[in-house]
């Protein structure tokens, strides 16, 4: 029964050892992307939020609204130049920097 069969199993393993090997970077490189769009995503929508709630205050007159400033909230700071029609905003979150722009005009109170 030996004489039949000779040799053949190294490059058996090493073909298994490439497929694994090679398996295994693709769900490692997917994990990768995952993690890094998942952090991303959460880092937009912070940001988004950090807006509304800025113009929340504005709204409310909680804060004033000057030609330009910033304000700091506990994951990051938010500048902001104001122009008559539009508030441009510069968000700094974690190394990365988001840019909105939203239309906002001041409404001015009537006396009675």
């Amino acid at each position: 029964m030996n004489k039949r069969y000779k040799g053949g199993v190294l490059l058996t393993t090493l073909l298994l050892v490439f497929l694994f090997s090679f398996i295994f970077m693709l769900v490692l490189e997917d994990f990768q992307l995952t993690q890094k769009f998942t952090k991303n995503t959460k880092d937009y929508y912070v940001a988004k939020t950090m807006v509304s709630m800025f113009l929340y205050d504005i709204k409310q007159e909680q804060a004033s609204l000057e030609k330009e400033g910033q304000q700091r909230f506990s994951s990051g700071i938010l500048e902001y130049r104001y122009d008559q029609t539009t508030i441009k905003f510069i968000i700094h979150i974690n190394q990365t920097t988001y840019e909105f722009q939203e239309e906002y005009r001041v409404m001015k109170k009537e006396s009675s």
